[in-house]
């Protein structure tokens, strides 16, 4: 009995902290969220390409919503690579900075991965 919840207890941890290392982060192709529009739930520190996701070199607007994580960076070449633009996260219980359009940072329709910290 005791190993078993043990295990359930290692599981149900594992899961926590699975959960609690992802982002989520979202793309769209115009300004202010319009547009189309991506969403990814991504882990902390692992490089995502935006090109299989139809989304490379077309990115007007980013937002880091929710998640264990500061912010991200997008990159202007693939494997996270090259340029880049740090998009912090909205911490809406406080007054965090929200959306970012990409056009105001000057890296609008360049981005082709990221990586959330």
């Amino acid at each position: 009995m005791k190993s078993a919840s043990l295990s359930i207890l290692a599981f149900a941890l594992g899961l926590t902290t699975s959960v609690q290392g992802s982002v989520v982060f979202s793309l769209s192709t115009l300004p202010n969220g319009q547009g189309e529009r991506k969403s990814w739930v991504v882990d902390r520190w692992k490089c995502h390409d935006l090109a299989p996701d139809g989304i490379d070199n077309k990115a007007s607007w980013a937002f880091v919503d929710v998640g264990l994580a500061n912010g991200c960076e997008l990159y202007d070449n693939n494997n996270c690579t090259g340029a880049s633009v740090f998009i912090e996260k909205n911490n809406s219980n406080i007054l965090g900075p929200g959306p970012v359009n990409l056009t105001d940072v000057a890296f609008d329709k360049m981005a082709s991965s990221f990586e959330c910290f």
